[in-house]
């Protein structure tokens, strides 16, 4: 399995992501229309940003559909290179104290946003500390056991999402251990609550602040992003101290938020985050 997805990413990044941007740029934009990957990404960005112009919707749709593709390159380089190789590539590290501070030794909670490939982002992760953490299992039952050994590398632990999943975090928590979460996607019945995100009340991931207000642990923020002139950079932002409150998710999706709009390309938008709306009791999708 590792030689395939090497095979899939064999060029180094900065030349793969040359390769990405020439083909987009000689590619028409209504080439993209018959995708229904830029289909969701655009009517997710229409629906963050309204004001936005119809020019400028369709340019900002082709280019984070551009990122986006790029990131599942990155997924691929990271499933099959090493940590020492994703440490190389990532350049800088901001906030780094937040994460290497003492009071974390007592447990941390991470959430993480869709910004470029989740899996990088774990690898860089997984290679500074064992964590215990969840995972969406991948349909591909070969894939998915692959996926599963490379995340596990180093002694983390990967738990499927679900109340067992939980449980199993709690305690990982309780003996002071790390746990990593992406919490930007719609949760399953149950493991989620409507909060407000770029103005809609969506259905929206509550277990990370839940946590933290349970167990009382350090939450942080993290993501990865790109520079070309300097590459990688692992990010760590401590949240506004109210998430640990009863409005701790609020908090959480305005944090989100905020880093979504600085360069709002970089975002996955490709998943249907407005899929569960508390105004609207259809699918917005297929609309």
């Amino acid at each position: 399995m590792r030689i395939i997805f090497f095979i899939l990413s064999i060029l180094p990044l900065k030349i793969a992501f040359v390769v990405f941007d020439i083909f987009f740029r000689l590619v028409p934009l209504r080439f993209f229309a018959f995708f229904p990957a830029f289909q969701v990404t655009k009517r997710n960005l229409s629906i963050a940003f309204p004001e936005m112009s119809y020019f400028d919707l369709e340019c900002l749709s082709k280019e984070s559909y551009k990122e986006t593709l790029k990131s599942v390159y990155e997924t691929f380089y990271a499933w099959s290179r090493s940590n020492k190789k994703i440490i190389y590539q990532t350049r800088r590290i901001n906030n780094r104290f937040l994460f290497n501070n003492q009071n974390n030794q007592n447990g941390l909670i991470l959430f993480a946003l869709h910004n470029r490939s989740i899996d990088f982002m774990l690898s860089w992760i997984g290679s500074q500390r064992v964590h215990t953490s969840l995972y969406k299992k991948i349909k591909i039952n070969s894939v998915n056991r692959y996926v599963k050994k490379i995340r596990e590398i180093g002694g983390s632990k990967m738990v499927e999402t679900g109340v067992g999943g939980v449980k199993t975090i709690l305690s990982a928590l309780e003996n002071n251990q790390m746990t990593c979460m992406a919490s930007d996607q719609v949760p399953a019945d149950g493991l989620g609550t409507y909060s407000t995100f770029f103005n809609h009340e969506c259905y929206s991931f509550s277990l990370a602040p839940r946590l933290a207000k349970k167990s009382m642990k350090e939450i942080l923020m993290s993501y990865i992003s790109y520079d070309k002139n300097i590459g990688y950079i692992m990010n760590f932002t401590k949240p506004h101290h109210k998430i640990y409150s009863s409005i701790g998710v609020d908090v959480m999706n305005k944090e989100m938020e905020q880093v979504i709009k600085k360069i709002p390309a970089e975002y996955s938008w490709e998943y249907k985050k407005f899929r569960k709306l508390s105004s609207e009791p259809k699918d917005i999708y297929k609309s």
